[in-house]
């Protein structure tokens, strides 16, 4: 049930977006069979209002080192800490939880060396907490640039298709304008070749080449989020289970398929499986494990929690309602040379 300031072309014009994040107004009406001012007005309500948007990040052999960090905190300090954490670059999604750890955090740098001194440093530095344990990524099982909320029909998918042409490496590291590029499109995913070429410190055509490179070598994944309050999704939670090695590559599909899955990860630690669901209630919590243990009998959930608060995703800090606030860049600043 959506909420009476959002319907359900709102909800068609972000799973479109989704599917084809930088298609023009014009190509994304056609699909939908909507004028195209009318899905540019709509998307510029839903941006202002922070209850969508589209931000780009690395991906491929351009991803940076992650780890899921659970942070235990001292008494009475839980928020402080969730704040701290969320102005920190490294600390790419911050979650407050319920059950056995109080803070989950999604920690990025661009090595191994760079994440282990992030993570050694933190409790040092930041007042208030007392413990973390930190599980290192090996490989993302299912990225949340791929959920959908339902809203197209097979047809208006196979148009909207983007990963066509796509591939997983190949390309050379990125270049310092490669970086601004990504920078510039972490804040604004949809944002203009000329204001990209501003940012870049080269002119629009030579972004556009770049771009176009960067997302055929799959090096730039775009994703589109929303608002709890548009998506009628409000209640979010992480499952934390193990596999046998040997059960690893035929659990990666079963566990992609499953209702309300949005991410899944494969990490280094107690647990070697973390899943991330997006679910309308608390009573379906349950029902996804029992799901899960039928799908993927070879998966033996450890541990589960809810998600009270949702401070941080992927670089954007929320309010209350899950609308974004503000974009805390992931990707460090480089400074762009004269336009040319």
């Amino acid at each position: 049930m959506l909420p009476s300031s959002f319907d359900e072309l709102d909800v068609a014009i972000v799973d479109a977006v989704r599917s084809a994040p930088r298609a023009s107004w014009r190509d994304l009406g056609e699909v939908l069979g909507v004028d195209p001012a009318t899905v540019g007005r709509r998307w510029a309500r839903m941006e202002s209002e922070g209850a969508a948007w589209v931000a780009a990040h690395p991906s491929g052999s351009a991803t940076p080192a992650c780890a899921l960090v659970e942070v235990d905190c001292v008494p009475g300090r839980l928020t402080e800490v969730a704040r701290a954490l969320a102005e920190d670059s490294q600390a790419a999604t911050v979650k407050v939880t319920s059950g056995a750890r109080d803070v989950l955090v999604l920690a990025q740098a661009p090595g191994l060396d760079e994440l282990s001194g992030y993570l050694l440093d933190l409790v040092g530095r930041i007042p208030g907490i007392s413990k973390i344990r930190s599980h290192v990524v090996t490989r993302s099982t299912l990225e949340a640039s791929r959920w959908r909320e339902g809203a197209l029909n097979p047809e208006q998918r196979r148009r909207l298709g983007s990963d066509a042409g796509r591939s997983s490496g190949g390309a050379g590291p990125l270049d310092d304008v490669d970086t601004r590029i990504l920078r510039a499109l972490h804040t604004d995913g949809r944002m203009s070749f000329e204001r990209l070429a501003e940012h870049a410190g080269v002119g629009p055509v030579p972004v556009r080449r770049r771009l176009t490179r960067m997302q055929q070598a799959g090096l730039v994944t775009f994703r589109c989020d929303i608002s709890r309050h548009l998506s009628g999704r409000s209640v979010s939670a992480v499952y934390f289970g193990s596999l046998d090695v040997q059960d690893l590559s035929a659990a990666e599909e079963r566990i992609r398929s499953l209702p309300g899955v949005r991410a899944s990860t494969f990490v280094a630690g107690p647990f070697n499986v973390i899943v991330d669901a997006s679910l309308r209630s608390t009573a379906e919590v349950h029902d996804l494990e029992w799901r899960m243990s039928q799908e993927v009998p070879a998966l033996r959930v450890q541990d589960r929690s809810l998600v009270l608060s949702m401070t941080k995703l992927l670089g954007r800090i929320l309010d209350a309602e899950g609308r974004s606030v503000r974009a805390v860049p992931l990707i460090p600043e480089v400074q762009a040379g004269p336009l040319r």
